[in-house]
């Protein structure tokens, strides 16, 4: 049965006295099997709670809310039953490339879509039954985010690892369609892999599903300095990252006029392996998969665009500032840090942490890690304020990949530690220290207190 971690303060669920230990077992008659029956049973307004509590009492709780209203429960697993594994032993998987010793949380092979439909994650549908199929379909469980990489069977069988599940995704991918279930898909560049013609093949199969397939973003594999033992990938070079835009270029130009949207779409770092310009925001249709490191250059380029003619021409005080980026993004932080230092008795100096822990050839700033933010930041000059993007947080709580905490780095480098949204608004209002206006989750609150009397 579900069983409750922790009761939120103020929640519903506090305040019909459930408890962490509590077992939910049935919500309005209907039993409790993982989050998709929990989410699906309290849209509703009168609601009727089966708990067996921690104390062995079994209670009857009736109650009125908002149709939309959360019980504010956390639970023991985030699918509240166990989390359905990965069966695949990809050739790219980067969980396979982390160092050993790494907490627990981070060595999990997660392939579950109920956490693709609640939250987004990516999953490959290689662990599926026909009745996990079935119950997609019945509950319209939608969009679905999927890892598809290719669309060749035998292909798809060797990347992926996995010769009994693995080619059958065009099958699962139709069945979904015909069942009304949006989807976005993904490709994990390889080279010398499922690159070239293999691209050309898995995008033209895909397009064909639209608009069931909504979206297709193709993302550079990720190699980390910790890959022995397995299979012999490289990097994608600059020649490598041209030939997969002017690909994706051409299909977009023979998908726009038959779809009214380009499809699929090359990830930023793409463009920054290239040295190229990023496109504009048309490019992007949606910009449906943002969060997968498509457009999110152009939305920071963007949104500081539209910044600043809000930016003040100076401070009443002087201020120094720090800030963290990957060297994949470097170039844009660069060119908006110029533009800041304009502005009288404000200094923005941008960090660009080499990945020392995963291997240099890893530049996104999502995994960047405490140490090596130590270890670079320390030896330069004293800010008064060090901004680090929220995305290098991977837990609920303050830590990052390495565990190092942000309280340590802030201690090690003797300065403020302000974590912000990985936005444009995040990096200028962090700047200039209007900490007041950014959109910053509740459990950065008392950095940012802290971060704005300084």
């Amino acid at each position: 049965m579900p069983k409750v971690l922790q009761v939120l303060p103020g929640s519903l669920a506090e305040e019909i006295e459930i408890e962490a230990g509590d077992d939910i077992v049935a919500i309005n008659g209907q039993p409790i099997r993982d989050i998709v029956d929990v989410q699906f049973a309290i849209a509703c307004e009168e609601m009727t709670i089966e708990v067996k509590k921690a104390s062995g009492e079994d209670w009857l709780i009736e109650v009125d809310k908002d149709y939309d209203e959360d019980l504010g429960i956390s639970w023991e697993n985030p699918t509240v039953d166990k989390v359905k594994l990965c069966h695949n032993k990809c050739v790219f998987c980067f969980v396979d490339q982390i160092p050993g010793n790494m907490r627990k949380t981070l060595n999990m092979r997660d392939d579950d879509y109920r956490l693709s439909f609640l939250h987004g994650n990516f999953v490959t549908l290689t662990n599926l039954k026909q009745e996990d199929l079935d119950r997609i379909a019945t509950l319209k469980m939608s969009p679905l985010n999927i890892s598809v990489h290719t669309t060749n069977p035998e292909l798809r069988k060797k990347m992926l690892g996995n010769k009994k599940r693995a080619g059958d995704i065009l099958d699962q991918i139709r069945f979904l369609a015909d069942a009304g279930i949006e989807m976005n898909t993904q490709v994990v560049l390889c080279p010398n892999w499922n690159d070239g013609e293999e691209l050309e093949r898995t995008i033209e199969e895909l397009s064909a599903f639209y608009p069931a397939v909504r979206t297709l973003s193709i993302v550079p594999v990720g190699l980390t300095r910790h890959r022995k033992g397995l299979p012999e990938l490289r990097t994608v070079t600059k020649d490598d990252a041209f030939d997969a835009i002017i690909r994706i270029g051409k299909w977009q130009d023979r998908l726009r006029p038959l779809l009214g949207a380009n499809f699929v779409h090359a990830a930023d770092e793409f463009y920054v392996i290239a040295g190229a310009q990023v496109p504009t925001a048309l490019y992007y249709d949606e910009f449906a998969q943002i969060e997968n490191g498509i457009g999110l250059i152009r939305t920071f380029q963007d949104g500081f665009a539209r910044l600043e003619s809000e930016m003040p021409s100076m401070l009443q005080r002087k201020r120094k500032v720090g800030v963290v980026t990957g060297t994949s993004a470097s170039r844009t932080m660069f060119d908006s840090a110029e533009r800041l230092n304009r502005i009288e008795n404000l200094t923005v100096d941008i960090h660009v942490i080499e990945n020392r822990f995963y291997g240099e050839q890893v530049t996104v700033t999502g995994l960047i890690t405490g140490q090596d933010i130590i270890a670079q930041v320390k030896p330069k000059a004293k800010s008064d304020v060090l901004i680090i993007p929220d995305v290098m947080l991977k837990d609920d709580r303050d830590v990052f990949l390495d565990d190092y905490t942000v309280e340590r780095v802030q201690a090690e480098l003797s300065t403020t530690v302000l974590i912000v949204p990985t936005t444009a608004s995040g990096f200028v209002y962090g700047a200039i220290g209007k900490t007041a206006e950014l959109p910053v989750r509740r459990r950065y609150e008392a950095t940012l207190r802290s971060a704005s009397s300084s």
